[in-house]
């Protein structure tokens, strides 16, 4: 499998450890930030191919941010996170072209499940020469 470079974006400090220990396996590399703005600082100087990023941030919403991230990095792998699922978000969602949607808390079967669907659509992408 190829690696990704995975760009984490959560303002609570427990679950970027938590996620940053999930993530250490040695296959993928990552960079967590606990703000938007951090982010889109990273997408600007980094070859970033998945971006998941927690709704609530402390400088905009998650929806925007990853909006954001596509504007800067068309063709990126998006996934939101979420404590507070609802239908008006998942249709903001759908409407954004994010590519997934993570009800918190996060178990490890949903994030390896994710993960495993980035690593095909990463490779389908690399086999029509697209990345």
């Amino acid at each position: 499998m190829i690696p990704n470079q995975i760009l984490l974006i959560d303002s609570d400090k427990y679950i970027r450890e938590s996620l940053n220990t999930f993530f250490n396996n040695g296959k993928d590399s990552f960079l967590i930030f606990k703000s938007a703005n951090e982010g889109l600082n990273a997408l600007e100087y980094q070859k970033i191919d998945v971006v998941i990023s927690d709704y609530f941030l402390p400088d905009m919403d998650g929806v925007k941010f990853l909006i954001k991230a596509a504007e800067m990095s068309p063709g990126i792998t998006r996934i939101l996170m979420t404590t507070i699922l609802s239908e008006d978000l998942r249709i903001e969602s759908i409407n954004a072209g994010i590519d997934a949607l993570l009800e918190k808390p996060l178990s490890i079967s949903s994030l390896d499940s994710i993960l495993a669907k980035i690593d095909k659509k990463n490779l389908n992408r690399t086999e029509n020469g697209v990345k």
